[in-house]
């Protein structure tokens, strides 16, 4: 709104709802990361395919790029600190 009105940008007028929004995105990506975690290692069998071992993969990568996009937003480098 004080974006279309001229008195700051548009980037200051989203900030606070970002702000509000960090903490229910975090639980949220915890939580997908925990289910697919947990059944990624309940159905691990002495056999597995091509598709699983590329399951296991992007797993893991998209768990390190949380992890580090998380931490870059905590440390204050991706914007403000949420805190």
């Amino acid at each position: 709104m004080l974006g279309t009105l001229g008195t700051a940008s548009a980037g200051a007028a989203i900030s606070p709802a970002l702000r509000v929004l960090n903490i229910p995105l975090l639980i949220l990506t915890v939580l997908m990361l925990g289910r697919a975690w947990y059944l990624e290692l309940e159905t691990t069998d002495h056999w597995r395919g091509f598709w699983a071992q590329r399951s296991r993969k992007i797993l893991i990568a998209s768990t390190m790029v949380s992890v580090v996009i998380w931490g870059l937003r905590f440390g204050g480098l991706l914007g403000a600190r949420p805190f």
